[in-house]
């Protein structure tokens, strides 16, 4: 299993509204194809700081979903991610 971490911020000037992940939540329902559940956590210390950790079967589908124009809410959370140059953290799973 796949699994990608990205930060992000909330607020209008260089991160995603409040709103956008209010309908992050509400549209999460038709998960793309290969992503298995997703997590987001707020950062305890600083202010407007998240992270998305998604589980992904493969990272073919991640970037798939990336290059797609389905699951806005989850795209502009990674083209932020990518813009922003916010870190991101690409691991798999071992057990």
């Amino acid at each position: 299993m796949y699994v990608n971490i990205l930060t992000f911020k909330i607020n209008e000037k260089d991160g995603i509204s409040s709103n956008e992940l209010s309908m992050l939540d509400d549209n999460i329902m038709t998960k793309p194809k290969g992503l298995d559940r997703l997590h987001v956590f707020k950062d305890k210390k600083k202010k407007n700081k998240f992270y998305l950790i998604e589980y992904w079967t493969s990272m073919d589908l991640k970037d798939q979903m990336e290059k797609s124009s389905s699951h806005l809410f989850l795209n502009r959370i990674h083209q932020l991610s990518v813009d922003n140059r916010y870190k991101n953290i690409e691991c798999d799973i071992v057990i």
